[in-house]
């Protein structure tokens, strides 16, 4: 995300509605009484009503207004087990790389430091690149100045158990996209559909996020809406609406 221009006070329009959000009542750090938890927050009366316009706008634009394909809403599981994570490539592959400082213990995504010092950017470096560029460039601890650690893998799951000691391995789900997978065939065969067919989804999703930071932008659990569409693959082509974004483009 690039940097918000500053303004003559100072501040960023980013920071100036955040500050607010906060001083109104819109959002309140969780446990805050308490300490409260980086990258966790509620939100107050006007936050909760601004997010239920918010998802009532979307649903009503991608789900009751879809002309080109019907699209039903599910409401899965927060919980899955562990197999499911396994299919999926996120036991192996949702990870983020740690560093941390020998010296005060601080943890930090080693490739935003990289970033942040060096000004370049650097995703999908691997290990071994992120190492050399700390190392080549004397990159040190930004809160004590210390030595780093080797950068390491880190996975951002939050991993659980379901049943008494020793049950069944589990993990809180770091996307919705998951339910819709494997609610596919069940939801199809219900709704007697014809593809193509979507599936919606809007709730919970957790990530064990490093250094959360940015407000509501970097968060350990957060709300997603989100939509699987199931086309005929020998069809693709011929897919209802596709002039609208076949040129595209993604990074």
């Amino acid at each position: 995300m690039e940097r918000a221009e500053k303004s003559s006070e100072g501040k960023s329009l980013f920071e100036k509605v955040w500050t607010l959000a906060l001083h109104r009542g819109f959002v309140i750090p969780t446990a805050e009484i308490y300490g409260g938890i980086a990258g966790i927050y509620d939100f107050g009366p006007l936050g909760t009503l601004l997010v239920k316009r918010l998802i009532d706008l979307w649903r009503r634009f991608f789900i009751i207004e879809e002309t080109n394909f019907p699209v039903y809403e599910v409401s899965g599981a927060t919980i899955l087990p562990y197999e499911v994570l396994v299919a999926s490539g996120h036991v192996d592959s949702f990870v983020d790389p740690l560093v941390a400082c020998l010296k005060c213990k601080a943890k930090m995504r080693a490739d935003h430091l990289v970033e942040e010092k060096l000004g370049v950017r650097v995703e999908g470096a691997t290990v071994d690149e992120l190492n050399r560029m700390i190392r080549e460039n004397g990159l040190r601890c930004p809160n004590c100045g210390g030595e780093l650690s080797e950068v390491t893998l880190f996975n951002l799951m939050f991993k659980t158990e379901i049943g008494p000691l020793g049950g069944k391995a589990a993990f809180l789900r770091p996307e919705t996209a998951q339910v819709i997978f494997i609610d596919f065939k069940k939801a199809f065969q219900a709704m007697r559909g014809k593809l193509p067919f979507g599936l919606a989804q809007v709730g919970k999703a957790y990530r064990n996020e490093i250094s959360p930071r940015q407000g509501l932008i970097r968060l350990r659990e957060f709300t997603q809406m989100e939509i699987e569409v199931f086309i005929n693959p020998k069809e693709v082509n011929n897919h209802p609406g596709i002039e609208g974004g076949a040129d595209s483009k993604f990074r």
